[in-house]
């Protein structure tokens, strides 16, 4: 009996051991598998969605749902690509200038020079060195995109194929345990998607409006920027307000102080009204907590950590208080 007891126990926490030497060895590969899971979340939840509304099969509302995308990503590409493109390379060529007038508006005012002295704008501005590393990177990215992609659509076709894989390289007793932590980090994984992509697209919105009353310059694709960078909370609008206020500035000082008003508004308006409307299909977690995760998965992984670090604790968070504390301290269950 002890020894059926040890021979579980070792086949329970070997998996474990292996998926912890692969976080060692090889991170980057799993924040990938982890981004294609997010975009098999995707894929699932609005098929799921559709199947429910039309009472089809889930197989067949996520055949649609993916035609609707497809048909969506058609209709950018020839309405609208073209005309943000445009102002993605005049942002691009813009941007230099107006972080020299941003650094000229500090200059020539001492309290501020005596407190940003220890900034360099001109590293955030684009550089034309380096075409060769450009293209290098951008051939990496989109290969890494692909692969991203490839993974969740297989992810969001098969799902439990892949989960009773796993679940079977445990012990059967475990089995269904490690079959329903998959289940709680999914359910965390829609919960927290469904959440920011709500976000992302009201911010987007108001963002814009807000640039255009202000007559921005190049305010669609600023828009479009903000919203996408609030996938990364806190630190995320931070860094789409950057060129924002540049371009800003560009118009006249009291522009760029209005624009400040305008993301202190938009941030504020998402973190008390709209994100804790629809925080019942997320997972709430501690600002600090998330603001730490971000800079140690940023430190340890890079750009890729930093964007993946709030799902990431969302599922560690549900599962940890879901499945561990109640392995472990099977009172609290």
């Amino acid at each position: 009996m002890r020894a059926k007891a040890s021979r579980e126990r070792i086949a329970f926490w070997l998996p474990i051991a292996i998926s912890a030497l692969l976080v060692l060895i090889a991170p980057d590969i799993l924040l990938l598998v982890f981004a294609g899971l997010l975009v098999a979340v995707f894929l699932r939840m609005g098929g799921n969605a559709i199947a429910r509304r039309l009472h089809i099969r889930e197989g067949w509302g996520l055949a649609l749902y993916s035609i609707i995308l497809v048909c969506l990503a058609v209709l950018f590409f020839l309405y609208a690509a073209q005309g943000l493109s445009d102002q993605l390379d005049q942002l691009t060529t813009a941007l230099p200038k107006a972080l020299k007038q941003v650094q000229d508006f500090i200059d020539s005012h001492g309290w501020l020079h005596s407190i940003t002295r220890s900034i360099d704008l001109g590293s955030i501005a684009p550089s034309s060195k380096g075409a060769a590393t450009t293209v290098m990177m951008s051939i990496g990215v989109i290969g890494n995109a692909m692969l991203i992609l490839f993974i969740g659509v297989y992810g969001a076709v098969e799902p439990q194929l892949y989960r009773r894989g796993i679940a079977a390289l445990f012990p059967s007793s475990k089995r269904d345990w490690v079959v329903a932590s998959f289940a709680t980090g999914w359910a965390a994984l829609s919960g927290w998607l469904f959440a920011q992509l709500i976000s992302m697209t009201v911010i987007g919105l108001l963002t814009f409006v807000g640039l255009w009353l202000l007559n921005v310059p190049l305010a669609a694709i600023l828009a479009i920027l903000a919203g996408l960078l609030t996938f990364i909370p806190n630190i995320g609008p931070v860094l789409s307000a950057i060129p924002a206020l540049a371009m800003g500035l560009t118009v006249s000082p009291m522009t760029m102080l209005w624009v400040v008003v305008l993301y202190l508004a938009v941030q504020a308006l998402e973190s008390n009204l709209i994100t804790p409307q629809i925080q019942e299909k997320a997972m709430s977690l501690p600002p600090a907590l998330i603001i730490a995760f971000q800079l140690l998965m940023g430190s340890f992984f890079g750009l890729l950590g930093l964007a993946l670090a709030t799902p990431l604790l969302a599922v560690l968070m549900m599962m940890t208080r879901r499945h561990y504390l109640p392995l472990i301290r099977p009172e609290t269950a």
